[in-house]
C-alpha cells in the first residue's frame, strides 16, 4: 500500500518540543515540580531523544532523593558517557535559561503525555493497517487485535489518584448529612419499587445488578418497569439492549404497562376505547428517554462499544441487557461457563467503563423445579458462579402461581440474594398480569 505525499507519510509525528523542554526546565528550577511530573509521565512519553536521556537521567536522580541542579545532573550525564551526546552543559544550561519559573510544569507535562498518546494511537492505526492489509487474520481476530491495542492505551493512560483519608471524611460526613436529611430519597437510580429502593438504596453508577428468574416469571416486565421509572421519574435516559425481543414488541409492552392498557387489545387492536387511545398517546413521553438497541447476535465487545457512544451521546443513567445467556461468545472454541464467565466480567468493565449502574437479565437453572418450595437461590444461576461473584447486587424474582395459580395469585416475590453494601430480604410486589407490569402492593389496583 503506497500513501499520497503530503496525507500521512511524510507527516510529523505529534509532539511538542517546547511543552518538552517546559517540564525538564521546570524541574531544574524548583526539584518539587517532580513530584506532580514523575505520576504523569514516562522516559518513553518524551518525543525527542536527548529529552529522554536528560529525563531518565533525572527521574533516577529524584528516585535516589538527592538534589537535583545543573552540576549533578552533569555530572550523572558524564558518569553515564551521555553528556557529549546531549550537547554537554551548554544544552542544559540552555534548557534552564529558556523557563522562567516552575508553576507551569504540570501543564507542560499534561502537554507532553497527550501527545505520546496521540502518537501510541497512530502507531495502534498503523498496525491495524498491516494486519488488515496482511489477509493473515480473520474479523473477529482483527478486531480482538485492535481493541487490545485501544485498551492498553487507555490503561497504560490511567493514573492513581491517593486520597489522604482526612480530607476525604469531611465530603464522605456530608453524604451521611444529606442521608439523614433526605431519608426518603434514593441516592442511585430508583427502581420506584420502594421496599426494593429501601433495601438496595438504588442502583449505584458502576454497579453490576443481576435479575435473575426462570422464564415466564416477568423478568423483562419488570426490567422495562424499572426503565420507565428511570426515564420518567429520575430522568434519567436509559439504553435497553434486547437481544430477545424486538423494538416494536418491547414498545408495545411498554405502553400497555404505563397506560394500563390491556395488552390482549393492543395484539388483536379490537374494543380499544377513545379514553385508552388517549392514554397510549400520554403514554410517549414517559418512555421517550429510552433507547432500545434491537441488535440480534451482540457480543460484549459491541455491547461495552455501544454502550459508551450512549453515554457520550446521550448521558445515559442507565444500561439494561436482555439477557445474558444470548450474548454471542467471543472465544467460540471455550466452554460455554468460560464464556459466560468473560461476559459477566466485561459487564463489570463495562459499568465501571461508562459509570453507570448496568442491569442484566439472567436465566436460572431447571433445579428450582425440582425442589419442593420451587424458591430460587444463588446457587441457581444458570452456566457460571462469575455472575454471582462479579455482581454487586442480585436480584431473584418468583411468582409462586406460575406453578399453582392458588398459591399466592396476582404477588410475585423478588428476593435480594446479594446486595455487597447493604441487606438482603424479600420484597412482595403486585403483578398485573393484563399489562404486564409490576407495582407496590399498597399502590397496586388489581
Amino acid at each position: 500500500m503506497t500513501t499520497e505525499p503530503g496525507l500521512l507519510a511524510d507527516r510529523l509525528p505529534p509532539q511538542n518540543l517546547e511543552a518538552e523542554v517546559g517540564v525538564l526546565g521546570s524541574v531544574l528550577l524548583d526539584n518539587d515540580a517532580l513530584h506532580d511530573v514523575i505520576p504523569l509521565l514516562a522516559v518513553e512519553d518524551f518525543y525527542r531523544d536527548t529529552h529522554q536521556v536528560i529525563y531518565r537521567a533525572i527521574r533516577d536522580l529524584y528516585d535516589l532523593g538527592g538534589p537535583i541542579d545543573l552540576i549533578t545532573l552533569a555530572d550523572e550525564l558524564t558518569r553515564r558517557n551521555q553528556c557529549k551526546a546531549i550537547g554537554g552543559s551548554e544544552a542544559l544550561a540552555e534548557i534552564l535559561g529558556r523557563v522562567p519559573h516552575a508553576a507551569n510544569a504540570r501543564y507542560y507535562a499534561q502537554i507532553v503525555r497527550q501527545k505520546s498518546i496521540n502518537r501510541d494511537l497512530i502507531e495502534c492505526g498503523n498496525q491495524m493497517l498491516r494486519d488488515g492489509y496482511s489477509n493473515n487474520f480473520t474479523s473477529g481476530e482483527l478486531l480482538e487485535s485492535a481493541e487490545k491495542r485501544i485498551f492498553s492505551i487507555a490503561e497504560a493512560d490511567a493514573r492513581g489518584v491517593t486520597i489522604n483519608v482526612r480530607t476525604a471524611v469531611p465530603e464522605a460526613m456530608d453524604r451521611i448529612y444529606a442521608r439523614v436529611e433526605n431519608r426518603h430519597v434514593v441516592s442511585g437510580v430508583a427502581t420506584g419499587f420502594f421496599e426494593l429502593d429501601d433495601l438496595v438504596g438504588g442502583f449505584q453508577p458502576a454497579q453490576v445488578v443481576v435479575l435473575a428468574s426462570r422464564p415466564s416469571m416477568g423478568k423483562t416486565a419488570l426490567a422495562l418497569n424499572i426503565c420507565e421509572h428511570a426515564a420518567f421519574a429520575n430522568k434519567t435516559p436509559v439504553l435497553f439492549v434486547s437481544l430477545e425481543m424486538g423494538h416494536l414488541e418491547l414498545v408495545e409492552r411498554l405502553l400497555s404497562s404505563v397506560a394500563k392498557v390491556d395488552g390482549h387489545k393492543l395484539r388483536t387492536g379490537r374494543n380499544l376505547r377513545s379514553d385508552e387511545f388517549t392514554r397510549l398517546a400520554d403514554a410517549r413521553e414517559v418512555i421517550d428517554r429510552i433507547f432500545i438497541d434491537e441488535t440480534p447476535e451482540r457480543t460484549m465487545r459491541q455491547i461495552v462499544a455501544n454502550g459508551r457512544r450512549f453515554k457520550r451521546r446521550e448521558n445515559i443513567g442507565l444500561i439494561v441487557v436482555d439477557y445474558i445467556q444470548l450474548i454471542d461468545g467471543e472465544q467460540s472454541r471455550d466452554s460455554r461457563q468460560e464464556q459466560i464467565a468473560l461476559v459477566s466480567r466485561r459487564l463489570k468493565v463495562l459499568a465501571r467503563a461508562v459509570q453507570v449502574p448496568v442491569l442484566a437479565l439472567s436465566q436460572l437453572n431447571r433445579r428450582v423445579e425440582d425442589r419442593e418450595d420451587r424458591k430460587p437461590r444463588l446457587s441457581d444461576l444458570r452456566e457460571s458462579g462469575a455472575i454471582e461473584q462479579d455482581a454487586d447486587v442480585v436480584l431473584l424474582l418468583n411468582r409462586p402461581e406460575v406453578y399453582d395459580p392458588n398459591d399466592e395469585p396476582g404477588i410475585a416475590e423478588v428476593h435480594v440474594a446479594k446486595n455487597r453494601n447493604g441487606p438482603v430480604g424479600t420484597v412482595k410486589l403486585a403483578f398485573l398480569k393484563n399489562i404486564t407490569r409490576f407495582e407496590n402492593l399498597a399502590v397496586a389496583t388489581f
